[in-house]
């Protein structure tokens, strides 16, 4: 072949490829450009353009006068860029000084392989202005907000906690969480080629909701006063934990509940989570004599009894294999059933049930709400154990009718004892009084309509049965200095995990004040006290508790004395 043709066929070759390699670009530029360009689009819009949650303002939880129990304040989360820390070694050195870590931690976490990384969440403003003056490269802030608890411990169970995210975990942070939470707003955000937003370019998509103030019926005051109580009746008693709550009878509005040991909230990262229950709700016990009060309430109202009828009361009684005895001797055989109950006779209260019956006793702990959930604006609630009627041994109506064999919560007890005090009326116990709107606009609680479960003669009646246990009986210790009161202890056995029952007590009163014109309830008891009784360990805790709480509400003193302290009858 000529040198010409050699030279034209080179030639013709490198046009030809020339021309399928600018075919390629083309093909490559409609393929990037016209093809496939919404797809880059969009992955440029993503590197370039980020949406970022706005997040609202956490609800406060204030106490019935106003008084600020929980609050949200300002805070900042420190956070890393890994690569683009210049000395991961000198910046961890000098971030652990201020953010009190070790250097190995923080270290470690400035040479991670991702692109976010915290290094600290919810500091205070102060570190973060320390952190900011270090001015370290690739290390950034971020502002949040962080819960705090103005009251440390005050009704700590029952406010409950939120965690990092500021979701609620328990108590009424939990239950109410929807309306503290309010609604996260969206906002997109323009980012360099570092990955940082580029200030002042900024798209507002939706404005965060803030979430609404709740009121609660609790009263700070009262609060304070049932735990300061609390903890010393367990002191006092040796007992390994106390509870208690202070509720108004007719509108179930809870003016305090405690727990004892108590924490502070701000801490209660740090606290065993079996401490942080609210056990007047969570938990339920076998309650012991203290559930008298509604053997007699069934038994009055269905007129099996008086408070003057007379029973006759032997030392023991025999039903099937088992034999009853009292636990302490009664001071006569022929007694009244006001006498029976002052004095907390088994025997009398179990001849009194096997009068009523055991359809009709069943009949009334159904209508206290025994074995149900009261309809309290609490999470966890414990509706206790209520064994079937068609269930219920030879036993059953004598244990039951004595308060074995039978779990209730304190809470339970609580909404009995006020239907005792508010005239026959079951009500529902709650937390809420209202919702504050940020408008501050509200919506009050509506309480349903109260259940009228015995009469109003009959209510009376036992209302002066249960005075007679604080004049003359096992809980005189319950007398107050201003008011007359009445109520009942309860003082029962643990049941054993193997079967039976095992020597551990749990003391108990149940009281209402002032009994001839009753405002409020309560229920004091104490787990595995010293001194077992109570009307020796749970009853002047009651006293102390119930007299401060009605002269803080400025209720009028009684006017004729019949169980104050100063007729207290020697025990």
């Amino acid at each position: 072949m000529s040198k010409g043709r050699k030279r034209d066929a080179r030639m013709n070759l490198a046009a030809l490829v020339l021309l399928l390699g600018m075919g390629l670009i083309a093909y490559r530029l409609v393929d990037l450009q016209v093809v496939k360009a919404d797809r880059f689009k969009n992955i440029a819009e993503e590197q370039r353009y980020q949406l970022t949650d706005l997040n609202p303002r956490r609800g406060c939880i204030l106490d019935r006068e106003g008084e600020v129990l929980a609050i949200s304040k300002e805070a900042y989360s420190i956070y890393a860029t890994p690569y683009l820390v210049e000395d991961a070694q000198l910046a961890a050195a000098e971030l652990s000084l201020v953010l009190q870590k070790p250097r190995e931690e923080v270290e470690e976490k400035l040479r991670s392989s991702g692109g976010f990384v915290y290094l600290e969440r919810k500091v205070s403003p102060e570190v973060a202005e320390e952190i900011e003056a270090l001015d370290l490269a690739g290390i950034g802030l971020e502002k949040e907000s962080k819960r705090y608890y103005p009251q440390g411990a005050l009704a700590a169970q029952v406010i409950g906690f939120v965690g990092t995210d500021n979701v609620g975990l328990s108590g009424l942070e939990l239950q109410y969480d929807a309306d503290l939470a309010g609604e996260a707003g969206e906002a997109g955000v323009e980012l360099d080629p570092m990955g940082e937003p580029i200030p002042g370019v900024t798209e507002m998509i939706a404005s965060p909701v803030d979430g609404r103030d709740i009121q609660l019926t609790i009263d700070a005051e009262i609060q304070f006063k049932l735990q300061e109580q609390l903890a010393a009746a367990v002191e006092e008693s040796g007992a390994r934990s106390g509870s208690g709550l202070v509720m108004d009878c007719s509108t179930g509005e809870i003016l305090a509940m405690a727990v004892i040991p108590d924490f502070d909230l701000n801490l209660s990262y740090l606290v065993p989570a079996e401490i942080t229950r609210t056990q007047p709700v969570t938990d339920a016990f076998e309650p012991g004599s203290v559930l008298k009060i509604l053997t007699a309430m069934a038994s009055l109202q269905e007129q099996v009894v008086a408070p003057g009828s007379v029973i006759n009361v032997p030392r023991s009684i025999q039903i099937g294999e088992y034999e009853f005895t009292d636990d302490h001797p009664m001071p006569k055989s022929d007694m009244t059933f006001t006498e029976i109950i002052a004095y907390s006779s088994n025997i009398g209260t179990i001849k009194t049930a096997q009068a009523l019956g055991k359809e009709a006793l069943s009949a009334y702990i159904e209508k206290c709400g025994l074995g149900e959930l009261t309809g309290i604006d609490f999470p966890g609630e414990n509706p206790g154990m209520v064994p079937e009627l068609e269930n219920w041994s030879l036993t059953s109506l004598p244990t039951i009718a004595i308060g074995q064999g039978i779990s209730v919560s304190p809470l339970q007890l609580a909404v009995l004892t006020a239907a005792v005090a508010n005239g026959g009326t079951r009500v529902t116990p709650h937390f809420l009084l209202r919702k504050i709107d940020a408008d501050n606009g509200f919506e009050d609680y509506q309480a349903p309509a109260g259940e009228r479960i015995i009469s109003e003669n009959a209510a009376a009646s036992l209302r002066y049965i249960l005075e007679e246990v604080v004049r003359m009986g096992t809980g005189s210790r319950a007398a107050m200095t201003l008011y007359n009161c009445a109520g009942k202890t309860g003082t029962a056995m643990k049941p054993d995990p193997a079967g039976g029952y095992r020597e551990a007590y749990v003391a108990t009163f149940a009281g209402l004040a002032p009994s001839d014109d009753p405002r409020l309830v309560a229920v004091i008891t104490l787990d595995e006290p010293g001194t077992v009784y109570g009307g020796v360990a749970a009853a002047p805790c009651f006293s102390q508790v119930m007299e401060f709480s009605l002269q803080h509400l400025q209720v009028t003193p009684s006017l004729e004395k019949v169980n104050t302290k100063d007729k207290v009858v020697a025990q």
